[in-house]
């Protein structure tokens, strides 16, 4: 069995924000819950995940409707407050704007050329 897992987000769900990403939040579970030890790495598009301060809400009909904030920062921060590692690609972040300062505190920026090592140093991978 795998010890130690990498899993890999390159879009958001449905190739737009929701309120809630199942993909991200059912590793977020898996982070929390289980032995074992869980990497993320954000690439191409979902490294709009990182960045700090997003406020995602959902509403019908004008009435907010979320009980609770699991905007992709918050669950990125309780990710990391149980032991997760969190890597964004700088390149991909240039591509859509974002600096290194827009990123949530203790996600590491890494080059694009370290994904190769990332994947051999995983028992497992898993690309959503």
């Amino acid at each position: 069995m795998a010890s130690n897992v990498l899993v890999v987000f390159e879009k958001p769900i449905y190739l737009s924000f929701e309120p809630v990403d199942p993909h991200l939040f059912a590793t977020a579970l898996g982070v929390a819950d289980t032995p074992l030890e869980i990497s993320l790495l954000l690439r191409d598009s979902a490294v709009n995940y990182a960045v700090r301060k997003q406020q995602v809400s959902l509403k019908i009909l004008g009435q907010e409707i979320m009980e609770a904030n699991t905007s992709p920062g918050n669950v990125l921060s309780f990710m990391l407050e149980h032991g997760a590692k969190i890597r964004v690609v700088s390149q991909h972040m240039e591509v859509r704007g974002i600096h290194v300062d827009d990123v949530i505190d203790g996600v590491e920026v890494i080059d694009e050329r370290e994904i190769a090592r990332l994947v051999r140093e995983h028992d497992s991978v898993i690309v959503w």
